[in-house]
């Protein structure tokens, strides 16, 4: 009796110091370089990059090119349902009534939709939401910090479709290359079709190689933020007046940003990016470059569908890739299924699938999906299978109690975080547990040029 008594005690005590302590993987190192193994690497010919640029310029601007207005209003307004039987909690953790949910769906005005099809740009980096309000809905009053009804950041500079409106004009219903849903209207303006035909025809685009970079007017005004993932039109360098046959010597590098106009429209305003981190677009695929991609994001804070301009899990993936000429839908579960070869690995037991990621994934191009979830594998450490991801916390347990740990933002662990933390009777499962399939996203652009030759 003693000796059971004795054993009970030590498992308590042991649930208890673990509760308290760190995550280990988080200290592991922090800097993607890391793990870059000697001699290893990836490249792409000039040519599938080039192929890659074309296919993402053409699906960017398709708002303004080839896209159709979406007149399946059960897709569009997916969240419909929800507004008139599940109204979930407000900001205030309390519930919503079914009064204040409805109200929002009569705002929506969805009988009259679509009621315009109207070629825009976003002129700041905005939210787009499920609805037309700032206003969160959580699931639960421990919810915090998924808002269902945050859809994604969208960056100023984007190409999009306005379809609708909500019944107060201050909510405009967009569509874009990536994402759909509602901005407010002071975040977007009407574009000029002259305007349209002059952005298309621009050759060179830039990508900061540092996330938040200040860009300012020729007069010191603030414009906007360069983030990671974000592509810029480079303005032309003007040819001197005397010698039409010469551009101008010297001429500083400068960037198209948009503001909006008190009539509605869309000013393009440049910006001088001279002296400041930024690279060709598409960046060259390789090894250096996505650690260095990763590293100007590690640390940052989590945030569910771009909240407080924060990134979630596929954001991190969407902005990491879209250096390189990959335009990656929103969600984890379309982003593993986006280059058509997604190895499933439902079937394995949780060391079986460590160990064909290890020897079958390309570090630094590979994506590991889980439901609900995304990640970047990028090599291994110590005989596991390293990853960059961008995750809000991880659940652990012992005999007596469970825990939320949290992760909190862009982080580079194992596939057993938190390990440590379960007791010996835990039911929590590791991400390795839970991971489903893996997608080589250098494999598919590798194929590209090849494809197009077809």
């Amino acid at each position: 009796m003693k000796a059971t008594f004795l054993v009970f005690l030590l498992l308590l005590a042991a649930g208890c110091a673990s509760k308290n302590t760190p995550l280990a993987d988080l200290s592991m190192p922090q800097d993607a370089n890391f793990y870059i193994q000697q001699g290893e690497n990836i490249s792409l010919p000039s040519k599938a990059l080039e192929d890659l640029k074309k296919d993402y310029l053409k699906t960017w601007y398709s708002p303004w090119t080839t896209m159709q207005v979406n007149q399946n209003k059960d897709d569009v307004f997916w969240v419909a349902p929800s507004l008139l039987k599940n109204p979930g909690y407000g900001e205030n953790l309390k519930k919503n009534s079914l009064e204040y949910t409805k109200a929002i769906y009569e705002d929506m005005d969805i009988q009259n939709y679509p009621s315009v099809a109207i070629k825009a740009i976003i002129t700041s980096d905005t939210s787009v939401r499920a609805v037309p309000t700032d206003k969160p809905r959580y699931s639960s009053p421990s919810g915090y910090p998924f808002d269902r009804w945050q859809n994604s950041l969208i960056f100023q500079g984007t190409p999009v479709l306005i379809t609708h409106y909500d019944k107060t004009k201050q909510w405009a219903h967009i569509q874009s290359s990536f994402v759909y849903g509602w901005v407010r209207i002071n975040d977007i303006a009407y574009i000029h079709q002259k305007d349209i035909d002059y952005l298309l025809s621009l050759k060179n685009y830039v990508v900061p190689d540092k996330d938040k970079i200040p860009l300012y007017t020729h007069k010191g005004d603030f414009l906007t933020e360069a983030r990671i993932g974000e592509i810029f039109a480079l303005k032309p360098k003007e040819k001197n007046k005397t010698q039409k046959d010469k551009k101008v010597k010297n001429a500083p590098k400068e960037v198209y940003t948009y503001r909006k106009n008190i009539d509605g429209y869309a000013v393009i305003i440049p910006a001088n990016i001279e002296g400041l981190d930024f690279s060709v677009f598409p960046k060259k695929m390789d090894v250096s470059s996505m650690a260095d991609i990763i590293n100007a994001m590690v640390g940052q804070r989590y945030g569910w569908g771009g909240s407080l301009e924060n990134r979630d899990c596929s954001a991190f993936t969407r902005d990491s890739f879209a250096n390189f000429g990959i335009l990656l839908p929103r969600n984890s579960a379309a982003q593993a299924k986006y280059a058509d070869n997604m190895v499933d690995l439902s079937h394995y037991s949780a060391k079986e699938k460590e160990k064909y990621i290890i020897e079958h994934a390309t570090p630094f191009a590979t994506i590991l999906w889980l439901k609900g979830h995304i990640m970047l594998y990028i090599g291994t450490y110590e005989g596991k299978a390293i990853v960059a991801h961008s995750a809000w916390s991880i659940s652990t347990s012992t005999l007596f109690s469970k825990q939320e740990n949290i992760l909190g933002g862009v982080v580079i662990t194992t596939l057993w975080v938190g390990k440590e933390k379960n007791g010996i009777f835990s039911k929590s499962k590791m991400l390795i547990d839970r991971v489903l399939g893996m997608s080589d996203l250098y494999n598919y652009a590798s194929k590209i040029d090849s494809a197009e030759e077809k």
